[in-house]
């Protein structure tokens, strides 16, 4: 063989070449001059050419040097070059109409892959609590789900896909979504429904918000309510989002002010899983009173999805 150990040897090498030959006594012969030329061959046939004509055939080892000038990769058997690879770490910034966003990576994927995971950024603000989708290179569009406890998943609400700060998703084979890994925990205002044992209850002004931690809803409430017709032992006000059946009647912090013989601040208030808080005055009266009055609570649960 004319390669040994990284070495190249032609073939005569033994005899001293040609000069060798000469001074053995021996001419010029055409099989001699054939072995030699075929030794040549092999030789070349084993050097990688560098118009990629041909391929190696084992592992090559670089000896501690780098290839240099490399051309960026553009298929997923291709190698990163550096500076491609600081580039693919980079957040990628959303296309498309929100809720159906779209991203464009660099290489593109072929299809959608278990634990494919990548930032990014989404250029406009998720408005809707109806879900939202991510289309990557025009593999088709897969819903955005954000991981609750134990293995259930929610779509994201109104508020919880933001364009100041990068997200990670990752996408699921086995569920076929992309999985939201850091949603954002901004405060979000809602309006509840409200309801009486008795009377006819209204609803004058309101500032009530929640944040989402998962499955968890930190919940707050400020009420100005107004009573007409009849006392009530108790109003009620609807929860931003289902509650999980666990431990009904569970109670909350919650005060009053500005009600009609109020002897203490205090407020009863207890979390039904029927999707209402149902407030008691906390005081010596038993009834809510024919008239104006202001609710305040706060407090944790956990939803049904």
């Amino acid at each position: 063989m004319p390669w040994s150990g990284g070495t190249y040897t032609k073939g005569n090498a033994g005899t001293g070449g040609w000069a060798g030959d000469a001074g053995l006594g021996i001419g010029i012969e055409a099989g001699r001059h054939d072995t030699q030329d075929n030794d040549f061959a092999n030789g070349i046939n084993n050097a990688l050419t560098k118009d990629g004509q041909n391929t190696p055939t084992a592992n090559l080892g670089m000896g501690g040097y780098k290839h240099t000038g490399v051309g960026n990769a553009t298929a997923a058997d291709q190698y990163l070059s550096y500076g491609q690879l600081l580039d693919v770490t980079k957040a990628v910034t959303t296309t498309g109409t929100a809720p159906a966003y779209e991203v464009t990576l660099t290489p593109a994927p072929a299809a959608y892959f278990d634990g494919m995971t990548f930032v990014v950024m989404f250029h406009s603000v998720l408005a809707v609590s109806t879900g939202a989708t991510l289309n990557v290179n025009g593999l088709g569009a897969k819903d955005i789900k954000i991981p609750g406890s134990g293995s259930g998943y929610r779509d994201p609400f109104t508020g919880e896909l933001g364009t100041n700060a990068p997200y990670v998703v990752c996408y699921s084979s086995s569920t076929g979504d992309f999985h939201l890994i850091s949603p954002t925990h901004s405060a979000q205002t809602f309006t509840p429904s409200i309801g009486s044992a008795s009377g006819s209850v209204t609803l004058n002004s309101s500032t009530c918000t929640y944040s989402m931690f998962a499955n968890k809803v930190l919940v707050s409430y400020s009420l100005n309510i107004g009573l007409t017709g009849a006392t009530s032992s108790y109003v009620t006000a609807s929860l931003p989002f289902a509650r999980a059946a666990v431990f009904d009647e569970m109670p909350i912090a919650a005060w009053m002010n500005s009600v009609s013989g109020q002897t203490d601040r205090n407020c009863n208030a207890i979390m039904s899983t029927s999707g209402d808080i149902y407030f008691y005055r906390g005081d010596s009266i038993s009834d809510w009173p024919i008239d104006n009055f202001i609710i305040y609570a706060t407090g944790v649960y956990q939803a049904s999805f």
